[in-house]
């Protein structure tokens, strides 16, 4: 059995190796330092945080949106969120947790994600030197290094009476053993699942529920919402610590809602300490806006600003009384994570957030399991003392990640389905898990997808083991379930733009598409596709082309930001023509293409399009090449539609 400290040294290894690649990238789009704001002003209210407009002076920055940002200003920080950057102008748009007053002048911003891997390292680093701290059994079972313990367990609550068939089989392995894997396709319930299963686990104990992203956990949380006992909710048993800041604020499972609700009932005096210091330090022009928002008028919003005033005071005194004052707070938070039967956050904020720091737990879920990082994986089951369960798709996208060191491929790139042993090769369909494997279950009834694109998704990467939900099956077809719609006569030629690429040709026929289906009055649509140029082509063209004539509800997304949504309609553009080679789009050169498609694909509830040059990819591709199997398929089965003809007026989506 390899040693629990040579299996943390080579994770340590893996994450030096992915901080000298992140840095690498960041000095490549220059944002290797710290960037000066030459002002800043708050635009409005952004779920449970603020937007603020920031000014930056000139520099060819590559910022994108969704990028995390520290924002440093006055001697507070706080990390924000991108969600909008002008280059022509240097207008950046940021959300932040915290209040930051109306104007911020003097901020600087740092967007350098490396020291939340260092944290993650310094986490491991304490489990090597103090394992009896921890728990290094579970550490080695959940990543296959011991066997575990398999079993099943009868469910106890009426909650879980609601699940299918393999739903409920899933659930008693789980109950009954110390480690097991929940294999997921799309559209098969697995946040359902996970949402039963931590009621159930936290009737024996303190559950950790935990992912990559925040909005998986918050697909959990929102679960949990609806079917938990408002009773538990109130006593905040269940709590969310972190959450998308663009999210609705009063959500009463937020660690800093149950916070308010503890704080306002007289926990540790620090209501009284904070109402002291108002009438002493009196109400100011740089307040919250009092509109209700639980973040401008909770606690920590209510002390940060006391502390500004403090300071622009110069009043050491002052500063010190809210200094005690933020101390009580943070302990009542520990004490409120501490009271918890469940806790569901983020892999990050467990490793630095300071009232996670402490707290053990009896059960550990991991949700969309393919993307979460080994070492991550290692920590959170260190904290755990019983079970660990992962719920997730290996035919979905696999972690993000931007070294190509050896270290790094082992361990930051590779799932725990791969890693566990029950998924033996990387190629799409094949090495599946065996039927009736004991550590690994499966979810196999999918209620998203018409039974034509289940039936393309289904034979392309699950072995043909997807079924339809009885409901799925008798759903009356409102589209035409497939279509293709083949620019080969266009002749498109690709562009080559920033490392990228796009395609003007296709660009035009899917705004031809996307008028028409605005037209008969359709929705909720996504269009997706593999490179960011494109991308950025399409969302100008429906700015300037279709405006407020726009779909309703359409999103315009690369395929790697797609992953756990879905839409009515999904449109994928393959952007691939000659003469350029599609490698990208050749599984023998990318390995995670199989997993993009699948995702592409997966997202259609009822209506696929495909836009895709048929003729080129004929040249550019191999001819076992996956994608061309699947364009062939299509083309035999549900036929193609001339692209050219997206000029004729008589077409209809059910041409």
């Amino acid at each position: 059995m390899e040693p629990l400290w040579l299996l943390l040294s080579d994770c340590q290894l893996a994450i030096e190796e992915e901080i000298q690649a992140v840095r690498t990238d960041l000095a490549r789009r220059n944002l290797d330092g710290p960037i000066a704001a030459l002002s800043g002003r708050a635009r409005g209210d952004a779920g449970s945080g603020t937007r603020y407009g920031f000014q930056i002076a000139g520099g060819m920055y590559d910022i994108r949106i969704d990028d995390r940002v520290r924002v440093r200003t006055a001697g507070r920080e706080t990390l924000g969120v991108v969600v909008s950057f002008e280059r022509g102008i240097g207008l950046l748009g940021v959300v932040v947790p915290e209040w930051l007053g109306d104007r911020v002048d003097g901020a600087e911003l740092e967007f350098d994600p490396t020291w939340l891997l260092r944290e993650l390292s310094q986490r491991l680093l304490e489990l090597a030197d103090e394992p009896d701290r921890h728990f290094p059994r579970t550490v080695l079972t959940t990543l296959g290094r011991r066997p575990p313990r398999i079993g099943v367990a009868a469910p106890r609550l009426p909650t879980s009476d609601d699940l299918n068939e393999p739903q409920r089989a899933a659930l008693g392995r789980i109950l009954g053993s110390e480690a097991q894997l929940v294999w997921g396709p799309p559209g098969t319930g697995k946040s359902r699942l996970v949402a039963r299963a931590a009621l159930e686990l936290a009737e024996r104990g303190r559950v950790l529920v935990t992912a990559t992203t925040n909005g998986a956990v918050d697909e959990i949380a929102d679960r949990l919402r609806r079917i938990a006992d408002p009773v538990d909710i109130a006593a905040g048993r269940i709590v969310r610590v972190g959450s998308d800041l663009e999210r609705a604020a009063d959500d009463p499972l937020r660690l800093e809602s149950v916070l308010a609700r503890r704080i306002e009932g007289g926990a540790g005096g620090v209501l009284r300490s904070i109402e002291d210091l108002e009438r002493q330090l009196g109400p100011r022009s740089s307040s919250p806006p009092e509109n209700g928002r639980t973040s401008a008028i909770g606690p920590h919003a209510r002390l940060g600003r006391l502390l500004g005033i403090a300071r622009a005071r110069d009043d050491a005194e002052a500063a010190r009384a809210v200094g005690r004052a933020l101390h009580a707070l943070s302990r009542q938070a520990e004490e409120t994570v501490e009271a918890a039967s469940v806790v569901l956050t983020t892999f990050a904020r467990l490793s630095v957030r300071d009232e996670l720091r402490d707290v053990v737990f009896d059960a550990l879920i991991v949700d969309e399991a393919s993307t979460a990082p080994l070492p991550y994986v290692a920590f959170a089951a260190s904290r755990t003392s019983r079970a660990t369960v992962a719920v997730g798709d290996f035919q979905q996208l696999p972690p993000v990640v931007v070294s190509d060191g050896p270290a790094a491929e082992r361990w930051l790139k590779r799932d725990l389905f791969r890693e566990t042993g029950v998924v033996s090769s990387e190629r799409s369909g094949s090495g599946l898990p065996a039927p009736h494997d004991g550590l690994c279950a499966m979810l196999d009834v999918q209620y998203r997808m018409a039974p034509e694109i289940r039936a393309i998704v289904s034979d392309s990467f699950y072995g043909g083991r997807l079924r339809d939900a009885e409901e799925v099956s008798e759903r009356p077809p409102s589209l035409r379930a497939v279509r293709l719609f083949d620019t080969s006569g266009l002749e498109p030629i690709v562009e080559r733009l920033d490392g990228s690429r796009r395609n003007p040709a296709h660009a035009d026929v899917i705004m031809s598409f996307l008028g028409r289906l605005a037209r008969e009055g359709f929705g909720d649509i996504a269009v997706v596709s593999p490179y960011r140029a494109q991308t950025r082509h399409l969302r100008d063209l429906v700015r300037r082309r279709l405006g407020r004539a726009a779909p309703e509800d359409l999103q315009v997304s690369t395929i790697h930001r797609f992953q756990g949504r879905e839409k009515r309609i999904v449109v994928i553009d393959t952007v691939d023509a000659p003469p350029g080679r599609s490698w990208f789009l050749d599984e023998t050169k990318n390995t995670d293409f199989p997993r993009l498609l699948n995702v592409a694909l997966s997202r259609a509830r009822d209506a696929l399009v495909i836009v895709a040059s048929l003729d080129g990819l004929r040249r550019t591709l191999p001819g076992d090449a996956l994608l061309r199997r699947l364009l062939e398929r299509i083309a035999a089965e549900s036929g193609r539609t001339d692209a050219r003809a997206m000029t004729a007026p008589q077409l209809t989506l059910d041409s």
